[in-house]
């Protein structure tokens, strides 16, 4: 009777509560599996892009809490508080500051935290400060301009993104693996660390990363992948593809076998030819990368067409489908993220604030979160993921790294991977034939 009223109960509310008989496997979930896609896009925090999401009341989102951040962090009361609503634009008006030490001001209110207090971080993980730090990035005391940091998008606005959160998992306390800027999180995500890397430096467009990645292991496994990608400059020339980081790529000569453009991408789809690991870079930053100034409407849009290639893959029935973002990009977020986890390496980066005064840091915590789904026909429809519960840690870009190790009996890359929560529970032993096979169109802005 008591687990009468409570399923009941649960129901009513709109929770999506796991049980035994429709989440988790009795089987061999490796036999599932055969290939895995990931994309990872641009630049949006959880709460900003996917705390709007209404198809459940189970997401730990912006609808039920009421987030505000001080125009000044340091005298909060001196220009009151700017509170996040249902309002972001389609294309953000700017790209808010997400450096290492701009982060710093968004969680914690400071350039400087004090770093020896990782027990105790989390009284000052504030999260108040993403509209300080974008008014002093753009020189700006404008409330509506400050508060794009913190608005979000209601279910309408992302209609594909919300279709996919709907008909699969979804993932609400995903962090990002560094809190920082695009590459040192894509390294995070392709080899478990960025090697002291906590900017986009050259060394990323140089194939300048001395790191084992997930791309050279799979090599050595005889695994098959591809780098599919969509750069306007190509590698060497500007926004490198993620397996162009890394030295290795360049000597194997992978750069030339195991890089293609993304139009290969969608006649392998087709043609059910895609390699056991897939992982697709968006063009960046102007028209689909969801990064400012590239509009919500033209990123739902890319979105919408790889997972239609997917759905519509003969190697559907098999694949495992991760879509995430890389970084938070400067926007708000009301959860503070973990701190005292294991680094990549023992490398450490430093770099000067705005203030003129250096910050050093460790990567012995993570970014903020971002939006996450898990897609296949293998896991359930609307299932809300929260907090991870195997291997002691959290969901973060390194959770990928060690489904993977998991799924093809892969070693270890590093002491990152070791800690972070993997998901092969998710993957249940139905096979699902209700998954949609072509997603709303994106919301008409104009």
């Amino acid at each position: 009777m008591v687990g009468l009223k409570f399923a009941t109960v649960a129901a009513l509310s709109g929770l999506v509560i796991a049980t035994p008989a429709t989440i988790g496997y009795k089987g061999d979930w490796k036999s599932k599996i055969k290939n895995v896609v990931v994309l990872v896009e641009e630049n949006r925090s959880f709460d900003t892009f996917a705390g709007g999401l209404s198809y459940t009341s189970g997401i730990n989102g912006l609808l039920h809490h009421n987030y505000c951040n001080s125009m000044n962090a340091s005298d909060p009361a001196q220009m009151g508080d700017v509170c996040a609503g249902p309002r972001a634009n389609d294309v953000a008006p700017d790209d808010p500051n997400h450096s290492i030490s701009g982060v710093n001001m968004q969680i914690f209110s400071t350039w400087h935290p004090d770093e020896s207090k990782a027990d105790s971080r989390i009284e000052i993980e504030n999260m108040r400060g993403f509209v300080t730090e974008q008014s002093v990035a753009y020189d700006t005391l404008n409330k509506t301009r400050a508060a794009e940091v913190l608005n979000y998008y209601t279910s309408d606005q992302i209609r594909v993104f919300g279709t996919m959160a709907e008909n699969f998992v979804l993932f609400d306390r995903w962090f990002a693996a560094v809190p920082g800027p695009t590459n040192p999180n894509r390294a995070y995500i392709t080899s478990g660390t960025s090697h002291g890397h906590g900017k986009n430096d050259n060394a990323f467009n140089v194939y300048g990363l001395p790191q084992r990645s997930i791309f050279q292991q799979l090599s050595e496994a005889g695994i098959t992948w591809m780098n599919y990608q969509n750069s306007t400059t190509g590698p060497g020339l500007g926004f490198n593809p993620d397996a162009a980081f890394y030295n290795w790529t360049y000597t194997s000569g992978a750069y030339k076998t195991n890089i293609a453009p993304l139009d290969q991408f969608y006649a392998d789809a087709k043609a059910g030819t895609l390699p056991q690991f897939t992982y697709i870079n968006p063009e960046c930053c102007d028209y689909q990368s969801f990064h400012p100034p590239s509009p919500i409407t033209l990123g739902e849009q890319f979105i919408k067409g790889i997972y239609e290639a997917v759905r519509g893959s003969p190697q559907w029935d098999e694949t495992l489908f991760i879509l995430t973002f890389d970084e938070h990009g400067g926007f708000g977020d009301h959860v503070p993220p973990p701190t005292g986890v294991p680094a990549g390496d023992d490398v450490l980066y430093t770099e000067t604030a705005p203030d003129g005064k250096n910050i050093t840091f460790n990567f012995e915590r993570l970014g903020v979160r971002v939006p996450t789904l898990l897609i296949s026909p293998w896991v359930q429809k609307g299932y809300v993921e929260h907090k991870g519960s195997n291997n002691g840690g959290e969901y973060t870009h390194t959770s990928i790294l060690g489904f993977l190790q998991s799924l093809w009996g892969l070693d270890t890359l590093t002491p990152r991977v070791s800690y972070s929560s993997t998901f092969e529970h998710l993957i249940t032993d139905d096979l699902r034939t209700d998954t949609p096979a072509t997603l709303p169109d994106p919301f008409p802005y104009t």
